[in-house]
């Protein structure tokens, strides 16, 4: 993490980077291994038959009524089941980086708020894949911005529009940072396949730990300012 001096505040400010996120990630995951592997697991079998699906289909005629059947059905089990799951376990990554211990049924904290999640995840899914339409450097520049998405609608009380509006503003400034941390990422789980499957799961649980680290640190530090620039009340969105 950067330290700096706030004369307006008279107080030290910690900015994340690459490396320090991870660095603090680590200790959120030596702290609660257990709680988050275990969500992790969890979802991984939840998103099994998503994997199953993929296999077999590979010679079939893509006019082919069962594929597209399939692949729909394979959408929507996704969208509805899967991305709830995957929202609570951020929630989960989350409150551990707060040095608050998560609890396990909180996994299934985004169905509690499931339309705003599903529309959420959906508004996502459109916006960068009109950016990766137009090549692919759009849809990656997007795809960073939109991250804290899934945090800020299981954190603060925002509805999707909010959520994807403070999302790009939180991450202003921070675009390197965030594309540093998931190439940074990639070699992590790289390393963790070398060290076979418990490697893979150490890997991820700690990949997951540092963005929650990164998102905390940027709630902290500007959130009052993503709302101004927004055009979001702070009180409309607080926790």
């Amino acid at each position: 993490m950067k330290v700096d001096y706030c004369e307006k505040d008279l107080i030290l400010k910690v900015y994340p980077t690459v490396v320090g996120c991870f660095e603090d990630g680590w200790s959120v995951l030596k702290n609660n291994f257990l709680i988050l592997l275990l969500a992790i697991i969890v979802v991984g079998i939840i998103d099994t038959p998503m994997g199953y699906n993929q296999m077999g289909w590979e010679d079939q005629d893509s006019f082919n009524l069962g594929f597209f059947s399939l692949k729909f059905l394979s959408f929507i089990y996704y969208l509805l089941i899967i991305t709830p799951f995957k929202y609570g376990v951020d929630w989960m990554f989350l409150k551990a980086s707060r040095k608050t211990e998560p609890q396990f049924e909180e996994i299934l904290d985004g169905f509690k708020k499931f339309l705003f999640v599903i529309l959420s995840h959906l508004l996502v899914i459109g916006i960068v894949g009109v950016g990766f339409l137009f090549l692919i450097i759009p849809g990656i520049y997007l795809a960073c911005k939109l991250i804290f998405v899934p945090f800020l609608i299981m954190d603060k009380k925002a509805d999707p529009i909010q959520a994807v509006k403070l999302s790009f503003y939180l991450s202003k400034g921070y675009f390197w940072t965030i594309f540093g941390m998931g190439i940074l990422s990639f070699f992590v789980l790289i390393l963790g396949l070398i060290c076979m499957i418990v490697g893979v799961f150490v890997s991820i649980v700690w990949i997951h730990s540092a963005f929650a680290v990164l998102y905390k640190a940027l709630d902290d530090l500007h959130f009052e300012e993503a709302c101004e620039l927004a055009g979001v009340s702070p009180e409309s969105v607080k926790i």
